[in-house]
């Protein structure tokens, strides 16, 4: 039988693996013993069909609902909608792995009405405080069915009445927000509470699915994929914890407060957090350390729950509790907000503390965190870059376009130069002038002459990058770059097609006799030296051949005896939709081929680099909607092209280097991508490689649970 809801005190092998989150781990503190306040989660079996039934919950999952409900009525001695003792919950998701998830997908007091208000004043003594809680009701509610946004930043404390002037102003805003939602919906805030439940129920499960359909990593996936993880191999974890509240102020009520099961801005090990006794008449909230030096057998406690809890979920917790002559009560747990310190520095000591596998650690990772971490030189970083490189399978190349950068590449460990792109070496401030000059020499022997001065500054350039990238690939493209744009500033006439044709190829004759003779030199002095030749805009396989046999030409006159020493590669860069179409022939010809993702996505949206910079400058906005696609990685467009060039490729020559260079591939669901298909390698700017290390250690994570996943249902099938 299919369960969909679950109480959190149930016990039995019929609850396992039905969901995964904060939930269980509070089901298993209540089997253990602790107070936890009593609820229940709709499990992800619940979710899926709800996700199935396109946003309404289904009768069976309502009627699970009601028989819980009617469970903790009996358990708490409460009455959810009723006179005496209302009962109200705290609804919100019950990911383990998202503290934005928990903190703005939930909705407190649901329960709470135009009399059940009432009730909870009587109960507790105190009216405001009960107004508050609707309020809160109100404002959440609007904002997460109706999208209203909020009119203030509201969290509802002991201590929060100095906020508002009394009790008037409370029931003024009370019926502002009814009308809000009243004027938005059409329907006024429902006063039945098992709508309002439901409702909100409904909510968390809807927001909570799109902010994960439209997270990087899912992007794209459909909406059901989203929820069962199906297209990255995650497993599914979208469900609903419903908290019965924790309300009032009894005789044995003694404080209440929130900690942090570690420290969320340092990640520092040990609790940290506010406390707040029900005797402070100036609502001044103190350090934790209050509650330890007066009741340290309280602290203890809380002590002890805290370190439970995060030891059964393995992440960073907040707590909301209340202290009592006898025991600590946990209102209710949610992730903690991490700062990117924090969440590398946890991830790593986790590991260490066997809370978690390093792959777990992993996963948990977003390039925000890794990014800001690598400015404070962070050893833990170190730590985990080095798992990452442990579990990778894609190599992690480097973009250059200036010499200096690949020290910086190799001090993240790049293991290798994916593309250093010449032009922008060649046309530095300090070179342009020399290549402006050659260009327009009035005979073919002033031309040499300027292609001889231009010399020893590209093979100075090869040398550096050869001695710092000492036995790993450097990858170089050769000159890409049009003449009309080199002169744009220049009164000069324009140069018919083939003059140009050989001007270029006069540059690249330079350029590869640069390349070889830096070879020499380095060799001699005892590095080793892998270059890659790569030929830029392969757009016919006579292009390839013809360079091919000029590179060997020029490879052979220059390195003489040093060839042996010098295995060098010529491979092409893949740009436009023809080259990817031919890569089958290409291949007869090439080493390796490399795909440029922003050149081919603009030949693919019909956008060569000079419409694409005169469109920007006419119409910014215009452009950026019609051409967001060059933006991020387009998988099902540009990525579904490489497959299939890269493919043809191999079944042309087996051993085929294919690696991608591009601004918008390092999203987490584009490495999974490049992973999936096979490519070899991914190129990207120095400051991009950790995370980039990070991905891909992420790709090959995922795909094992989802060929893990995929082998489960395959045998569950068969059963």
């Amino acid at each position: 039988m299919t369960k969909r809801v679950m109480l959190l005190g149930e016990r039995g092998a019929d609850v396992e693996g039905l969901t995964h989150g904060v939930g269980v781990a509070l089901a298993e503190l209540m089997q253990a013993g602790w107070s936890v306040p009593a609820g229940m989660v709709v499990t992800t079996d619940g979710c899926r069909a709800y996700c199935t039934r396109l946003g309404q919950l289904s009768d069976e999952i309502m009627e699970e609902l009601v028989r819980a409900i009617r469970h903790l009525e009996q358990q708490t001695g409460t009455s959810f909608g009723g006179p005496n003792h209302p009962l109200l919950f705290d609804v919100r998701s019950d990911e383990a792995g998202s503290s934005s998830v928990s903190e703005e997908y939930a909705v407190s007091y649901v329960g709470l009405n135009d009399d059940t208000v009432e009730h909870l004043a009587h109960q507790t003594g105190n009216r405001f405080n009960a107004l508050l809680c609707y309020l809160t009701l109100l404002q959440q509610y609007g904002h997460m069915v109706h999208g209203i946004p909020y009119k203030m930043t509201f969290v509802k404390t002991a201590d929060s009445e100095p906020y508002f002037s009394g009790e008037a102003e409370l029931e003024s805003l009370i019926k502002e927000w009814k009308d809000l939602i009243q004027g938005v919906s059409g329907s006024p805030f429902p006063q039945d509470v098992f709508s309002q439940l439901q409702t909100a129920v409904r909510a968390v499960f809807s927001s909570v699915n799109k902010m994960i359909h439209g997270a990087g990593l899912l992007k794209d996936q459909t909406k059901e994929e989203a929820i069962k993880g199906t297209a990255n191999g995650a497993t599914s974890r979208s469900a609903v914890l419903i908290q019965a509240m924790v309300e009032g102020k009894d005789v044995d009520y003694i404080g209440s407060g929130k900690v942090y099961t570690r420290n969320p801005a340092t990640g520092e090990q040990g609790m940290i957090g506010d406390y707040l006794p029900s005797r402070s008449e100036s609502g001044m909230v103190h350090a934790l350390s209050y509650l330890k030096r007066n009741n340290s057998k309280r602290y203890t406690d809380l002590e002890m729950i805290s370190m439970e809890l995060e030891r059964r979920t393995g992440i960073v917790l907040e707590l909301s509790y209340v202290v009592k002559s006898g025991s600590v009560c946990i209102q209710h747990v949610q992730p903690a907000r991490l700062s990117s310190l924090a969440t590398i520095r946890n991830a790593v000591h986790f590991v260490h503390e066997g809370l978690v596998s390093k792959e777990e650690a992993l996963l948990q990772m977003r390039s925000e965190d890794v990014t800001a971490c690598m400015q404070q030189e962070l050893p833990e970083l170190k730590v985990l870059l080095e798992w990452a490189d442990d579990i990778k399978e894609l190599s992690i190349l480097a973009k250059v376009e200036h010499v200096s950068e690949a020290g910086h590449a190799r001090a993240w460990d790049a293991e290798g130069i994916g593309l250093c792109v010449t032009e922008t070496m060649l046309l530095s401030p300090s070179r342009k002038p020399y290549m402006q000059k050659m260009l327009l020499a009035d005979t073919e022997a002033e031309r040499r002459r300027g292609l001889e001065r231009l010399q020893p500054m590209q093979q100075s350039d090869m040398e550096c990058l050869f001695e710092v990238m000492d036995g790993r690939p450097v990858n170089i493209q050769l000159f890409d770059f049009s003449l009309q744009e080199l002169f744009q500033d220049v009164n000069v006439l324009e140069q018919d097609s083939n003059a140009s044709t050989l001007i270029l190829s006069r540059i690249h004759e330079m350029q590869l006799e640069a390349i070889f003779k830096a070879a020499v030199k380095s060799i001699r002095k005892g590095l080793w030296v892998r270059p890659e030749i790569m030929i830029p805009h392969v757009e016919h396989v006579q292009e390839i051949q013809k360079m091919r046999a000029l590179v060997d030409h020029v490879a052979d006159q220059v390195l003489g005896e040093e060839r042996r020493h010098c295995i060098y590669k010529v491979g092409a860069a893949v740009t436009s939709q023809n080259s990817a179409r031919k890569a089958a022939q290409i291949a007869r010809y090439a080493d390796f081929i490399s795909f440029d993702a922003d050149t081919l996505t603009q030949s693919i949206y019909g956008n060569t680099r000079e419409e694409t910079t005169g469109r920007e400058l006419v119409d910014e906005e215009t452009f950026q909607r019609e051409c967001s696609s060059s933006h991020t990685f387009d998988i099902e467009g540009v990525g579904r092209l490489v497959e299939m060039t890269a493919t043809q490729g191999r079944i042309r020559k087996p051993h085929l280097k294919t690696s991608i260079t591009g601004e918008h591939i390092l999203d987490a669901a584009s490495i999974s991508f490049i992973h999936d298909i096979k490519l070899v390698a991914v190129c990207c700017r120095p400051e991009q490689i950790p995370w980039a290390r990070v991905a891909a250690a992420q790709a090959v994570i995922r795909a094992s649970r989802n060929h893990q996943s995929m082998k489960n249902e395959d045998i569950s099938t068969i059963a």
